[in-house]
């Protein structure tokens, strides 16, 4: 289920993004100095050079799009085939997810740094789910909204 959660596809899309930047640079600047040295500065080095831009932005691109998709195409079918919470009970697939998300949020690590400006009980909630206890429909329905296709649609785009 790790695979599922935000910290996972954050940090895989993450060290993502760093590589194919970096290799896009670097094909980029390989073809254009390759191209100076064989054809010295010409008109045809520049348009080899812009082409080769052109390229490699169009690659880097398709594939961090791709990639996207990929990686949260996981998740995107757990919530679309998991969610929503049905007579105030949560599956194991959704409560360990939720549990995740929680855990991530708590940690710190989504953009603003500030667990708590979200979802004010959100440790209450967590101690809810870990121990079985019954959500308030509240409660089931924020989790119900957040775990919506249309949130995760908004969330992906």
């Amino acid at each position: 289920m790790k695979e599922e959660s935000l910290q996972y596809i954050y940090t895989k899309r993450r060290n993502f993004k760093f590589k194919l930047t970096v290799q896009t640079v670097f094909l980029c600047v390989v073809t254009i100095i390759a191209s100076l040295i064989l054809n010295g500065l010409t008109v045809k080095t520049g348009i080899i050079s812009g082409s080769a831009f052109i390229v490699c932005l169009a690659g880097y691109i398709g594939l961090n799009s791709l990639q996207r998709k990929l990686v949260t195409a996981k998740r995107k079918s757990i919530i679309e085939t998991g969610f929503p919470i049905k007579d105030n009970v949560l599956t194991s697939v959704q409560q360990e997810l939720i549990l995740l998300d929680i855990d991530d949020l708590l940690s710190g690590s989504w953009p603003n740094k500030n667990p708590f400006s979200a979802f004010s009980d959100i440790a209450a909630v967590k101690s809810k789910i870990e121990e079985g206890e019954a959500l308030t429909e509240t409660e089931i329905k924020g989790l119900n909204e957040i775990y919506s296709k249309e949130s995760f649609k908004q969330l992906h785009r």
